[in-house]
């Protein structure tokens, strides 16, 4: 199944697969509580002899076509979110360049597209924000309680500011309220992270000397 996911596109009649065997699976299920007497035709001797197998039978084929059926749903919602029209933040920047705020804390979990569409996001602002921590909900049961829902949960400065899914109209207008950090204002506040920028130097600042001194 891992081949599947990591395919930008599923396989064609994945889908009719899935729902098959969900409803063989469901359908052997009902038979078997509900008998064969109406059927027009007789099921195979190993039905009356052997009623536990086929019982079995129908689960696996039902958790197979459930799980099939998921990955389809979780690869459709992946391509969804690449062909919708995206807004990139490259033409957007604040009025004070630098990093805003302290912590970044992002609360996810495995296969969930909207936790990667965020981690996105958060990568296109870098610039802005302190380094991303992230922690899987599933690492703690008290985690899976209380966010199990609505991943993903992103905290800055340990406030809640977006769950589910991260507006980024309201994380632009959090980021220009915002006053970027002293140490930071040294950036040329570009959505490029890691591009090196730094603000024009003085002539004091690239000799090494005072305003006042002589270099040799």
């Amino acid at each position: 199944m891992n081949s599947i996911t990591n395919k930008d596109e599923i396989p064609q009649g994945l889908s009719f697969l899935g729902n098959s065997m969900l409803f063989l699976g469901l359908g052997i299920l009902v038979l078997s509580l509900t008998g064969t007497e109406l059927l027009p035709f007789n099921m195979p001797r190993s039905w009356y002899q052997s009623p536990t197998i086929w019982k079995l039978l129908a689960l696996c084929l039902s958790a197979g076509g459930i799980g099939i059926l998921k990955q389809v749903s979780s690869s459709e919602m992946k391509k969804t979110l690449r062909d919708r029209e995206s807004h990139q933040p490259e033409d957007w920047m604040p009025e004070q360049p630098g990093q805003r705020f302290e912590t970044l804390l992002v609360y996810t979990k495995e296969n969930c597209p909207l936790c990667e569409e965020a981690t996105e996001i958060l990568e296109d602002y870098a610039a802005y924000l302190p380094q991303r921590e992230f922690v899987d909900i599933y690492s703690d049961p008290a985690l899976i309680e209380k966010f199990g829902t609505c991943v993903p949960v992103v905290l800055i400065d340990g406030k809640i500011r977006f769950r589910g899914r991260i507006n980024e109209v309201l994380l632009r207008r959090l980021i220009a309220a915002s006053p970027a950090n002293v140490l930071s204002q040294k950036n040329c506040g570009c959505n490029n992270q890691g591009c090196g920028c730094k603000k024009p130097q003085t002539q004091a600042q690239t000799t090494g000397c005072g305003n006042h001194s002589r270099c040799a």
